[in-house]
């Protein structure tokens, strides 16, 4: 059981009073008409709730959206509690569409991390995130994308520690939650819900009308339902029932297995989905050539797949992942770099401590209706899974952002290494000027000098680093930067 919780909690959840929140559930409940704190009520054992304790009780209002005219809540959106399920012990998210479509702020983010990494240390029987947003939140978007970020790799750290973690979309599911949602063991979807990494709306911004049409419901429901996932056997389905979540939470959280069991099935899974569908990913060319500014990493190097996405270096404990390049990352080439390093790397009988080395620079994931008709974030979920798994194996993983960190790719890739590293003329683009312009609804002079000045959603990637754990490197030979420990560092 997790550790009691002593002191008081709110008094009120969003003007609510907190005893409106514990009284019993009734014997069929509707999660999505309820608050965020009620649904955690409605599939927890009666009685049962209290807060999750860790800080997580504390409020937690975003800083960042008063210069946008938005009054933040003190839950930053996102509600956690303990509980027991069956009399499992539990801890308990919940993300509330309600504020701000569920965006994952920097602080909404760092809670969910902290669920993570409270779990780890007091090893409750499962943890349980009632999903519902649009990604992360665009108002904060290099603090927030850099957040969640670590809330995934946390998550899937918890899970190489043998702590099931499972998902129910309760609400949409868009964006880089999307990812975070399918690096649970096991995901769900009420009846419905809609999933995806890229919205209707951003396919057809993108690709037009003719890829997709936001504004036809069938055929957006045949890419994005949770029917038509539970068809394609991407999810679970679910009815809108508490008791019905609550069983399916009881019978993965019992019938959990091994982490490395997981990655090899998933990893199946998605060789015989990518078999079936036969055509090729319609992000462009897949491997662009090694862009010049860090052909000193690949001198000297074999690659070790036909493919060519990973490279041994001679005589080294040492591996490079090519970067995407001028083109966006699809199923088939996240899938073949982790086949490579599942085969090469995971697998590899040298004693020595080896080291992945993780180049960035693309133009973001493949964003187009058949990316999402295979479910592109299970792909690069997969993908940081695979990289839990080396790091839970204590290969050392470096991130190097050589050029354009973008979207889902950079979140899912390198912000996945402990030790990250960006050369001084890098970008993180976590907002497309179009997207900034809806959220900010700033005139075009500004918005262009926010994007360059900006702390938020400035690009240069000095203003990422404020944020995140990134040291800015003047070039990438490897000897500098110590990625090689059997050569001495350039003078």
């Amino acid at each position: 059981m997790l550790p009691p919780f002593t002191r008081p909690w709110y008094t009120t959840y969003h003007g609510i009073p907190m005893t409106a929140h514990f009284q019993d559930p009734a014997p069929t409940v509707a999660l999505r008409p309820l608050t965020a704190l009620r649904r955690i009520e409605a599939v927890a054992d009666p009685g049962s709730v209290q807060p999750a304790g860790y800080a997580l009780d504390e409020p937690r209002p975003s800083p960042h959206l008063a210069r946008w005219g938005i009054a933040a809540h003190d839950d930053d959106g996102i509600a956690v509690a303990q509980a027991t399920i069956d009399g499992m012990s539990v801890l308990v998210a919940a993300q509330d569409e309600r504020f701000l479509g569920g965006s994952a702020g920097a602080n909404h983010s760092e809670a969910l991390r902290r669920v993570f990494e409270a779990a780890a240390a007091t090893r409750p029987a499962a943890v349980v995130i009632l999903a519902g947003s649009g990604g992360v939140r665009l108002h904060e978007a290099n603090a927030a994308e850099w957040e969640l970020a670590r809330a995934l790799a946390a998550l899937l750290d918890l899970r190489a520690a043998g702590i099931p973690v499972l998902a129910v979309g309760v609400a949409d599911v868009f964006g880089g939650m999307s990812v975070l949602a399918c690096a649970a063991e096991r995901l769900a979807l009420l009846s419905g819900v809609r999933f995806g990494l890229s919205g209707p709306a951003v396919i057809e911004t993108t690709r037009g009308a003719g890829e997709l049409d936001a504004g036809d419901a069938a055929a957006v429901a045949a890419v994005f339902s949770a029917e038509a996932r539970a068809v394609a056997g991407h999810v679970d389905l679910l009815g809108d029932d508490a008791n019905e979540v609550r069983q399916w939470i009881v019978q993965h959280a019992r019938g959990s297995m091994p982490f490395a069991m997981w990655v090899r099935e998933r990893h199946a899974a998605l060789g015989t989905r990518l078999a079936a569908d036969g055509s090729e990913d319609s992000s462009g060319p897949q491997r662009a050539p090694i862009p010049a500014n860090v052909a000193l990493l690949f001198a000297n190097v074999k690659s070790a797949d036909s493919a060519g996405w990973l490279a041994r270096v001679d005589d080294e404990a040492t591996w490079i992942c090519r970067p995407v390049g001028d083109a966006m990352l699809g199923p088939r080439a996240a899938y073949a770099l982790d086949a490579a390093l599942i085969v090469h790397v995971l697998a590899a009988a040298d004693s020595r401590t080896q080291t992945v080395v993780l180049v960035g620079d693309s133009r973001g994931h493949d964003v187009s209706r058949h990316a999402e008709a295979l479910c592109i974030s299970q792909y690069l979920a997969h993908h940081a899974a695979v990289l839990a798994l080396l790091r839970s194996r204590g290969v050392r993983l470096v991130g190097l952002l050589a050029g354009v960190g973008h979207s889902a790719e950079f979140f899912a890739n390198v912000l996945q290494a402990p030790k990250l590293l960006a050369l001084a003329d890098a970008r993180v683009v976590a907002m497309e000027p179009a997207a900034a312009a809806k959220v900010t609804r700033l005139p075009q002079a500004e918005l262009l000098a926010l994007i360059e000045d900006d702390p938020l959603l400035g690009q240069p990637v000095r203003h990422f680093a404020r944020f995140a754990g990134l040291d800015i490197v003047p070039d990438a030979d490897p000897r500098r930067l110590g990625l090689f420990p059997t050569r001495s560092p350039s003078s």
